[in-house]
């Protein structure tokens, strides 16, 4: 009986080891885990009130993945892929990986993965835009207003490139755009002051020949586009401003140029007409010495008729537009002034 017993528990043993050596490996559930085959990601928390293995993932999952569409295309629409092809073809490849996932178990909680692929084509669209802030930087000569922002934004974008996650990604990409966006703020703002003062100066050269008469369309225009240029100066939208008052100084500077000549030529017509009716005054005169009129002659108007209704023009004055006056205005005046100021005490002085 002894040796019957030992017999079965060795059987039971040996069953237990070869159930043991037949388990299944769990699937993996990340882009990471399906990479390197090593440890599974932690199992989801229940949420309260349901059972454990009850929840559904596929609403939220649904939810993110158009999220990842969305920055996907602000990613292209940066022309991503032209400034970093490969960190784009990396986003590419998890993006397609956690879809197809997705799509394999609806049900399965992808949003860690999802919201990885999202920072990435977000940091993509980031970093494109301080590539490009970075040109216009050097185009205008700034980087000596703040060496050290200029190289803290180049060190930012060189570490997103080495980058393995979404989030660090995103975290240098936004570091160097902010450091480019404030040199740039940082070049324009006296830039813009300068400007805004000679578009005041070409709006005045256009109100003199009644410009806002002869083009009220293009005047108003110009008009409008001084006034968001003020915005974007006091809300430090810097370059924005700088372009807008450019713009406006253009416009006006153009309206004055082309009025000139279209009122330069309709004086040289009056002179000319004044001319003909002197001529034809005289010559009147002398017909009369001849050959005097009497009576009524048919034809011929009584002196004191009204040969044309009085013209009802508007007063020319009612269509200047005033730009430079109202809280924005006043604001946006005194910081270019400023900024102007700042610049030359910079300078010694010197404009």
């Amino acid at each position: 009986m002894k040796k019957l017993r030992i017999v079965a528990v060795l059987c039971v043993a040996v069953a237990f080891v070869a159930c043991k050596s037949t388990e299944v490996a769990p699937e993996p559930n990340s882009f990471a885990d399906s990479a390197s085959n090593q440890k599974p990601q932690p199992e989801v928390q229940p949420t309260p009130g349901t059972k454990p293995g009850t929840e559904d993932f596929a609403a939220a999952n649904q939810s993110l993945l158009e999220r990842l569409d969305e920055a996907r295309a602000r990613a292209v629409e940066a022309d991503a892929q032209s400034y970093y092809p490969k960190e784009f073809a990396d986003a590419e490849t998890k993006g397609k990986w956690v879809r197809n996932e997705v799509q394999k178990r609806p049900d399965r909680d992808f949003s860690a993965d999802i919201r990885d692929s999202i920072a990435r084509y977000d940091a993509l669209a980031k970093a494109a835009e301080a590539q490009r802030m970075r040109k216009r930087v050097d185009d205008m000569d700034f980087s000596s207003l703040d060496r050290s922002a200029y190289d803290a934004g180049a060190a930012a974008l060189d570490k997103f490139a080495q980058d393995d996650t979404g989030a660090a990604q995103l975290a240098d990409a936004t570091a160097a755009y902010d450091s480019y966006k404030e040199l740039l703020n940082k070049g324009f703002v006296a830039l813009a002051g300068k400007e805004r003062n000679a578009a005041l100066e070409a709006k005045k050269q256009a109100d003199s020949v009644r410009a806002g008469v002869a083009q009220k369309e293009a005047y108003e225009k110009a008009a409008d586009r001084f006034k968001r240029a003020d915005s974007d100066y006091v809300t430090k939208s810097i370059e924005a401003a700088y372009e807008g008052y450019k713009a406006a100084k253009e416009t006006f500077a153009g309206l004055y140029e082309s009025v000139s000549v279209s009122r330069a030529a309709a004086q040289a017509a009056i002179e000319r007409a004044k001319q003909r009716a002197a001529e034809s005054a005289r010559y009147a005169a002398s017909a009369d010495e001849i050959a005097p009129l009497t009576g009524i002659v048919q034809g011929i108007e009584d002196e004191n008729a009204v040969l044309l209704e009085e013209d009802d023009l508007p007063n020319p004055e009612d269509a200047v537009i005033d730009v430079d006056t109202g809280a924005t205005a006043e604001a946006a005046g005194s910081a270019a002034a400023e900024a102007i100021a700042a610049e030359e005490a910079a300078n010694g002085g010197v404009q």
